[in-house]
């Protein structure tokens, strides 16, 4: 799924507040609230042709749909039910972004960094699926070891990564429980393999800059 904020109403350059983050995200909200987002669905925001943003509309977007799928991966969205259809609730999406200028990545690199989480902006496309994206924010530095580890050996379990550092000190159970967080943090997708996860990539390649 692709929203192009540049046509979302009031269409406009500039994408700031809560309010209008709110307004964009109706139809989202209203399909995680309905059951209505296929399991596993990537959601690109398309920022093009927006030239401001601010941490406001950031946390109305990108962070709301993030947290979604964040709750979807842990057991901490039946502590509390949402009150309301703009309450983050579990759902299991991914999401990526797209289409930044120079002052639009700061904002979300400065965001997403001051928060502690990582977030992927899409470079290249094709067929729906990310090719190549850039990873704002902030990752912890073990898990972007593993991160990379499963880049470049593409769907990958817990046994694979620790035969495949048959020197290093790292248990299966330690390289299961980073592959989950990256899991959790929507950099991975996972799925049943036998008695074990498999892992794979959103995206194909992944940056650092």
């Amino acid at each position: 799924m692709v929203i192009k904020i540049r046509e979302c109403l009031p269409k406009n350059s500039v994408a700031v507040g809560a309010s209008l983050a709110e307004r964009h995200m109706e139809s989202v909200q209203k399909a995680v609230a309905d059951n209505a987002i296929a399991p596993g669905s990537l959601i690109l925001l398309d920022f093009s042709g927006i030239d401001i943003v601010n941490g406001s509309y950031i946390k109305g977007t990108a962070l709301w749909l993030l947290t979604c799928g964040r709750l979807s991966a842990s057991n901490a969205g039946a502590l509390s039910a949402p009150r309301h259809r703009a309450d983050p609730r579990p759902c299991d999406l991914y999401v990526s972004v797209a289409g930044l200028s120079p002052d639009v990545t700061t904002e979300f690199q400065d965001f997403f960094k001051a928060r502690r989480l990582p977030l992927l902006a899409a470079r290249h496309l094709k067929s729906g699926l990310i090719e190549e994206a850039e990873l704002l924010g902030h990752l912890d530095p073990i898990l972007t070891i593993t991160l990379k580890a499963a880049l470049r050996r593409g769907p990958v379990t817990a046994p694979d990564l620790h035969r495949s550092f048959p020197d290093g000190d790292v248990t299966v159970t330690a390289w299961n429980n980073r592959l989950n967080e990256l899991h959790a943090l929507r950099l991975l997708r996972r799925i049943r393999a036998g008695r074990a996860w498999k892992y794979e990539p959103i995206a194909k390649k992944i940056v650092w800059e």
